[in-house]
């Protein structure tokens, strides 16, 4: 029996301690804070003033996750890459039954867990949410709460970022790098990274739509402005598709994709030519050596002041089978890829540990959390506007 709520995995990384910050804030939940070092463990916790149990364990020992799995009704994981510190704790968390979310946005993880636990966490009914983040929650919910407010399949959909202040840590940096080393190192994986249907139930099985795989294309939006590529929209894409396929194609046959807006006429376009260099060049830096002394460290990002700062606003749109134009806009304050993810991620945790029950599986925002999520998304400060000729 668990005597633990939530458990937070890897609270002294930079996400895992804005998680448990966070989660202190909200109260009747049993919280207990884990990773491999007690001492700064324990450091995180006296600065929460909290009196939260420590438990010591290797992310690597099978034993150590199966008895972290088997104390807690949800397991938050912040750990990272999630590549090399990631599986002994989704299959430990999958064989007991215990519902699990992370931040991950590591394709080839995902899919890799998909294969091994999707079929024991849905005989378990284990929830296994991932990309519980800025990466993916934004596009995922975005498009289920569009759906829900059409009523009806799409032919597109669009995500349009408006605008994206926000730093970057090291642990997001290091897990770039353990994603390109895979496919870099491994042919049939770099194939299946850039597959649209990376992360479906079956990619081969899904339809073929012309133009699916332009992630990093040039191209003028539907109002007419100039838009270059979101740097994560290779990984949301997927997501989104995961969780079509997973309910069964209720978005319809549709093309999705994400783009970054930069304006109308010629500065528009040249800005967009300059942000498909500028990501170009992003995947290409973390990966060398010279670049790592003004690289941060995982464990390091950005500072309280500048992380207020920080804002998004992200913009759906969507032409349904029937032809009418909807959208939802979604926005909140505060660092998306850390003070927002950190909500993000407490928020998710929450829904599962208070809407019990459900499906197991290898699940998606949209499929496990659904219309819960929404509300308590809103309740944690962002917004979702939806307009257009709803249902």
């Amino acid at each position: 029996m668990t005597d633990i709520d939530i458990v937070v995995h890897g609270a002294t990384g930079f996400v895992g301690r804005l998680t448990a910050h966070y989660l202190a804030t909200v109260p009747d939940v049993r919280v207990a804070l884990s990773g491999r070092d007690a001492a700064k463990l324990e450091a995180v916790r006296d600065e929460l003033g909290k009196d939260w149990e420590i438990i010591t364990v290797d992310a690597h020992d099978a034993a150590d996750m199966s008895r972290l799995a088997a104390r807690t009704s949800v397991v938050i994981s912040c750990v990272g890459p999630y590549t090399r510190l990631g599986e002994q704790l989704v299959r430990a968390c999958a064989q007991a039954g215990t519902d699990y979310v992370d931040l991950c946005g590591e394709a080839l993880f995902i899919r890799d867990m998909i294969d091994k636990y999707h079929a024991v966490a849905h005989g378990s009914g284990a929830r296994i949410v991932s990309s519980c983040g800025f990466d993916s929650v934004p596009s995922d919910m975005g498009v289920f709460a569009l759906h829900r407010y059409a009523g009806e399949p799409f032919r597109e959909v669009t995500m349009v970022v408006e605008e994206l202040k926000g730093g970057i840590s090291g642990g997001t940096i290091d897990s770039m790098r353990a994603v390109s080393a895979q496919a870099r190192t491994d042919r049939e994986k770099a194939r299946l990274l850039h597959n649209p249907y990376t992360l479906s139930p079956v990619p081969s099985a899904e339809p073929r739509i012309d133009g699916l795989e332009k992630d990093f294309d040039v191209t003028k939006l539907a109002d007419g402005r100039w838009s270059g590529p979101f740097f994560m929209s290779m990984f949301n894409t997927r997501i989104v598709r995961r969780s079509n396929s997973l309910r069964e194609h209720a978005y319809g046959s549709f093309r999705y994709h994400e783009r970054w807006a930069t304006g109308r006429g010629l500065w528009g376009r040249i800005r967009a030519y300059g942000l498909a260099g500028i990501t170009a060049g992003l995947f290409w830096v973390v990966q060398q050596k010279f670049a790592q002394r003004w690289i941060p460290s995982p464990g390091e990002g950005p500072s309280e002041m500048d992380r207020k700062k920080g804002r998004f606003t992200v913009r759906h749109v969507g032409f349904t089978e029937s032809g009418r134009r909807v959208t939802c806009t979604i926005s909140a304050l505060g660092d998306p890829g850390y003070e927002v993810t950190a909500m993000m991620l407490s928020q998710a945790a929450l829904t599962l540990l208070h809407n019990p029950g459900g499906s197991g599986g290898l699940l998606t925002p949209a499929t496990a959390l659904r219309a819960p999520y929404v509300d308590r998304l809103e309740a944690g400060g962002m917004s979702f506007t939806l307009e257009g000729d709803g249902s």
